[in-house]
Parts: structure tokens; sequence; C-alpha cells
């Protein structure tokens, strides 16, 4: 079973219509939608690597957003060793973090900007329910705090940061 991350499509997109979405690449064991954002999981991963070559940037629902699809994290770290994943094409750099396990009740967005922002430019936080995505401006800087705050403790929670 392969994991891949599919973000950037409608809120109002349902899960069937992405389940089709994959199934045209092989088989979808499940999909596990997300708010904004979902994870598929593909039974074969040649078939995987055939969705998300073909399907990353291309438009998807009736306003064509371009989606974003590439292996999760975990998936990465499965199938590169260490010393060449950061060199792949399926997960090229991105200036884009994704945090979750944050205490979405008390958070606000000054709290993220404390934490992260001693590690570069930050152009914009987004919170949505219980994750939120911040933007820096440099792919250096997203990298370099990616490393140094994954797994780190945000208001007495450790948080995952991709």
């Amino acid at each position: 079973m392969r994991t891949i991350f599919c973000g950037n499509f409608e809120f109002d997109a349902r899960q069937g219509e992405l389940k089709r979405l994959f199934r045209k690449y092989g088989k979808v064991d499940r999909v596990h939608m997300k708010y904004g954002f979902d994870f598929v999981y593909m039974e074969d991963e040649r078939d995987a690597e055939d969705a998300i070559r073909i399907l990353d940037h291309n438009e998807f629902g009736r306003k064509g957003r371009r989606l974003r699809v590439e292996w999760t994290k975990q998936e990465c770290n499965v199938r590169q060793p260490a010393s060449s994943r950061r060199s792949s094409s399926n997960s090229r750099p991105s200036k884009t973090l994704f945090v979750i396990n944050f205490d979405s009740y008390n958070t606000r967005t000054r709290d993220l900007e404390r934490h992260f922002d001693p590690y570069g430019k930050i152009l914009n936080i987004r919170i949505s329910r219980n994750f939120a995505f911040i933007q820096f401006e440099l792919h250096e800087d997203a990298t370099k705090t990616l490393d140094a705050t994954n797994m780190s403790k945000l208001m007495d929670r450790v948080i995952s940061v991709e």
C-alpha cells in the first residue's frame, strides 16, 4: 500500500470524485479526506508513481484549481535513502509548510508566527480547522524550518510539520 498526498482541490469536492480520478491510474484502496486535502492509498507503487507524475499540477474541479499531488513524507522516507530525499523530483522543494497537531482551539496566527519566524521570512499563515499552512519567501528557509520544527513543541503539543 502506497500513500499519496493530494492538495489544493476545492473544499466542496467529493470523496468519490477524487477516488474516480485516481482510479484511472490503478487500484485505489481508500481516500481519506480532510478539509482541502486528502490522502489516497493505492495498492501498487508504479500506479501511484503514474498518478503523481500525471496529476501533479493538473487542473481539477469546476474552478480548475491545480492539484498538488506528491508522495507523503512517510513514503519519501521509505522509498529513498536519506542522502537522496531532497533531490527527488516528486518531493521538490516547497515554500509552504503544512502543520498539524497543534491546539486548534487556543493557537492563534501570532503563536505560529513566533514559533516559525526565527527560521526565515514568513509571507503568509493560514489556519484552517486543525491544520495550518505557513508560506515562506524562500525555499531554503522553508527547508531549514522543516528540519528545525518538525516534532517540536508548540504550546505543550508536539507538532508535525511537512
